[in-house]
């Protein structure tokens, strides 16, 4: 889709600090993430509703998912926890109408300041955009970590 932001970061378009990419779908950090090692899972179909994909795409994306996840800890990022969370339309809070899955790392105690965070993100205001170098520099920690062996 032509006006869509993540059709276009998948294109190339625009920047993104990739973790990961593949035929199906693509990994990148949060511009605006709920806390450090913040990871979105893009299909590179765009759909807005996960029922949309065909059932392997979303297999794969939560497989990925899980692999990203498991890096995120071994880089020490959400050691103690992870947010998966996928809002599924409009009325969900969806503020990208492309399917999206958010990696979230939780640290223990972090309640307070994540849910000013959260708060933001579901108004559509965001917060503070994080720099590319720090983005970057956390793709390159949990792409360290990627094992994508069956």
């Amino acid at each position: 889709m032509s006006n869509c932001l993540f059709c276009s970061i998948i294109q190339k378009k625009e920047a993104a600090s990739i973790v990961y990419e593949d035929s199906l779908c693509m990994a990148i950090m949060d511009i605006f993430p709920l806390g450090e090692g913040h990871v979105l899972v893009l299909p590179k179909q765009h759909a807005v509703l996960i029922s949309e994909l065909e059932k392997s795409t979303q297999a794969h994306l939560f497989t990925i998912s899980s692999r990203i996840v498991e890096a995120q800890r071994k880089a020490g990022f959400g050691i103690k926890g992870t947010n998966f969370l996928l809002n599924d339309g409009k009325a969900a809070n969806q503020t990208v109408p492309h399917v999206h899955l958010h990696l979230i790392p939780r640290k223990k105690g972090d309640f307070l300041t994540a849910i000013p965070k959260l708060a933001l993100h579901v108004t559509g205001l965001f917060g503070k955009r994080a720099k590319r170098e720090k983005l970057n520099q956390q793709a390159g920690r949990i792409k360290q970590h990627l094992s994508l062996e069956t």
